[in-house]
């Protein structure tokens, strides 16, 4: 009898914990931007078959640049993406419906790779700087940091849109652009071919709201019980990625073709360390901060409160029903 006891507990609880066991995974493609280690909560939670135990069949599809992406989420081609904040609030104010479920990435990952010849914020003036593509995060940390540097964006300093993380490192090698914008571990691989350190966005003392988990609003509502297996694979995602080190850091050279230790090493301390809570709930601070440098060249973003472009409603639900203190054993 506690045989048959004990076996008919393991079904239960493989078809509460891992419906796709028992029946047909649901397809899902989720796109994003870059190969850098702002991704790495996707990458993990795809390597780890953690889509596969909550019934979704999920392919990851890189598409250069978060505007592109966000092309394909407005054309329903793809019905969830990892962007930062700036092109969901840009894409809101041209009328699109986006929202962000959850957000790790708390504050820029960025770094200002120039040549060597460039030692101070003033020696940008006159070059070309390549960001992956207007309208996205790089574009609009550059832009920040160059105001609070008393430089002109556009008018003393061009910016070059490149496509990629890749593609800059490719054209600051080719000497098509000056510079660019790197995060982890790209940023460390360019100092190795000689471009130098000009500034780490992640130490200008401000909040922001990177990459998360986006989606329309519309489809939150036409599929809740998706969204909340998505959700539920994320943030099991993100524990892997920060209690499994050796593992994390394989697939993070995986997906962004590093191999170099050290660029591994810094990558993983940056953002499953230093960065990424436990509880993936986006920053308000983070995103009030960039409604507020947007809103001088955009008045639309005037008086928009943060709370309009994040839905926290069932990650909240993962945090009180005790299921992410779990994954961590407290």
């Amino acid at each position: 009898m506690k045989t048959l006891q004990s076996t008919l507990l393991s079904l239960l609880m493989v078809s509460v914990v891992w419906p796709g066991a028992l029946g047909a995974q649901t397809k899902l493609k989720v796109a994003y931007p870059t190969t850098v280690g702002s991704m790495a909560v996707i990458w993990v939670a795809k390597e780890a078959r953690l889509f596969e135990k909550h019934g979704l069949d999920v392919e990851l599809i890189y598409i250069g640049g978060a505007s592109k992406v966000i092309q394909a989420v407005l054309a329903k081609e793809i019905p969830i993406a990892e962007i930062a904040i700036p092109t969901v609030i840009q894409a809101n104010l041209a009328g699109a419906d986006l929202v962000m479920l959850a957000g790790p990435n708390h504050k820029p990952g960025q770094k200002i790779m120039v040549k060597p010849e460039i030692k101070r914020p003033e020696d940008l003036k006159g070059t070309k700087i390549g960001v992956t593509r207007f309208g996205g995060s790089d574009d609009f940390l550059f832009r920040f940091v160059l105001g609070q540097w008393g430089i002109e964006p556009d008018r003393e300093v061009a910016m070059i849109q490149m496509g990629g993380a890749q593609e800059i490192l490719a054209g600051m090698v080719a000497k098509s652009v000056d510079g660019g914008l790197l995060s982890s571990p790209l940023h460390l691989r360019a100092g190795k071919l000689g471009f130098s350190l000009l500034a780490d966005l992640s130490t200008i003392g401000v909040d922001y709201q990177g990459a998360g988990v986006v989606m329309t609003k519309s489809y939150v509502r036409e599929n809740p019980d998706l969204t909340r297996r998505y959700l539920r694979a994320y943030v099991e995602g993100l524990h892997r990625l920060k209690t499994d080190k050796s593992f994390s850091m394989k697939v993070i050279g995986k997906y962004s073709r590093i191999s170099e230790a050290d660029a591994l090493e810094e990558t993983y301390q940056h953002y499953a360390v230093k960065v990424m809570p436990k509880v993936p709930y986006p920053t308000i601070k983070g995103i009030q901060m960039v409604l507020d440098e947007m809103s001088p060249r955009n008045p639309k973003a005037k008086g928009l409160q943060p709370a309009s472009f994040i839905d926290v409603t069932i990650l909240r639900e993962l945090e009180q029903s005790g299921f992410i203190k779990s994954l961590y054993g407290e």
